[in-house]
């Protein structure tokens, strides 16, 4: 394998074919890295989303890719109450040349495409028996992204009138996007962003006060903790007040466990002072245990801004009855869910794909070819790659958008050239 790594010129390749290759800009390899990293890319965001099926049936989808149409809801760019989203399959099906806006992933959001948001004469191609337009789904929620707006500056992304690059990040409640110099964070917050696997907003912590208790568990300042960084996972030395908490009433029961099987022949025949068997006890206590809240008293060293968490964080939020109740007062009962997070999308897109990528199939490829193949086939790749470059700047300089009918197009105006250039075939006698 090691030698797919570049492709190299034998030597007895002609020397017009070393010159044809000298102008290649890039190796075989380069190619299959680049396709690559574009197939994770849209495995993270895509990958865990039906591109084949509407999600309306479905109800509310835990999370998916979403994109607000902005074509079949004009109004909704100066009216928040019109505006719609779509699933990752109604996109490509039912507006296909409109002008939609990406939205990533959002939560808990059930389609629009078949209800009365996208109005009375359109219609989802992929819910041909259901009668539309159906009712308006009343528990989603709609931001300023569905506008094609973001962040506390309301501009659009990426922003026409920016010239440098515009690093994002999306708040793991209210899912707004917003500029790394817009958060009012730290001045290490790109590390922390870095190290971090969710952030909450300013706004959002103001918000959702009981958040302001957990901080002991955020991400501080990356130089003032003792802290390893790997695979993108952060692990603190630093010992948090919970977790002490946790790890005390741990001992204790399992104190209280090898206790109760030493003594389980007894336990049945006697009683405690109120007469009540022990072997009620343990339940009863497990029923207090659960009971008890566990949320840290007072707010720590809180300072009000955005705060950064690290991958298990929701695992130690209080789940008492008096704590439950305040999630589901403020709607937040989503952060219990381990995968409600974007991140757990992602990793659940990147398995999906796991299995077979073209990179794996490009690789297998290029091993059983010898070294003159890898020449002609890298040759014909960067022919092909300036014909397509040439091709699409075509549609930039007429402002038109590229359909599937025009890719399918070039390839065939490609291989027609390739018959060509075959030619008729001629026989010796």
């Amino acid at each position: 394998m090691a030698n797919i790594n570049k492709v190299e010129i034998a030597d007895d390749v002609p020397e017009i074919g070393k010159a044809v290759l000298d102008e290649s800009s890039v190796t075989m390899l380069d190619v299959l890295e680049e396709e690559k990293e574009l197939e994770e890319e849209y495995a993270a965001v895509l990958g865990a989303s039906d591109e084949k099926a509407c999600t309306y049936a479905q109800g509310p989808v835990k999370r998916q890719a979403l994109y607000s149409c902005l074509t079949c809801c004009p109004e909704a760019r100066n009216d928040l109450t019109k505006c719609a989203g779509i699933c990752l399959a109604c996109s490509y099906q039912c507006h296909e040349n409109h002008e939609l806006v990406e939205l990533y992933t959002k939560r808990n959001f059930r389609c629009d495409c078949p209800t009365e948001r996208m109005g009375s004469s359109n219609r989802c191609r992929l819910n041909p028996s259901l009668l539309q337009p159906v009712a308006i789904n009343q528990n989603n929620l709609y931001n300023q992204n569905f506008q094609g707006l973001y962040c506390n500056c309301h501009r659009p992304y990426p922003d026409p009138e920016r010239t440098s690059e515009e690093l994002m990040l999306q708040c793991g409640i209210c899912e707004d996007w917003f500029h790394l110099h817009h958060i009012d964070g730290p001045a290490n917050s790109q590390k922390l962003m870095e190290a971090s696997s969710e952030m909450i907003c300013s706004g959002c912590m103001d918000k959702h006060e009981f958040l302001q208790h957990y901080t002991g568990l955020s991400l501080k300042s990356v130089n003032n903790l003792n802290e390893s960084v790997a695979d993108g996972n952060v692990t603190i030395a630093e010992e948090v007040s919970v977790c002490e908490d946790n790890d005390n009433k741990l001992k204790s029961d399992l104190d209280k466990s090898i206790s109760e099987i030493m003594n389980m022949g007894e336990a049945d025949e006697k009683t405690d002072t109120d007469n009540e068997p022990l072997s009620k006890k343990p339940k009863l206590e497990t029923e207090e245990q659960k009971s008890k809240c566990t949320r840290p008293i007072d707010k720590g060293n809180y300072e009000k801004g955005p705060t950064f968490w690290g991958t298990d964080w929701r695992n130690s939020l209080c789940r008492c009855p008096s704590c439950m109740l305040v999630y589901k007062k403020e709607k937040v009962e989503y952060l219990l869910d381990s995968e409600d997070s974007a991140k757990s999308y992602e990793e659940r897109g990147m398995q999906k794909a796991a299995a077979e990528s073209s990179y794996e199939q490009g690789i297998r490829a290029l091993a059983s070819i010898d070294r003159v193949q890898q020449i002609d086939v890298i040759t014909e790749y960067n022919r092909m790659k300036d014909k397509l470059k040439d091709y699409l700047q075509t549609f930039v300089a007429s402002k038109k958008v590229v359909t599937e009918d025009d890719i399918n197009r070039f390839f065939s105006e490609i291989r027609n050239e390739k018959n060509v250039e075959i030619g008729v075939p001629h026989f010796c006698r």
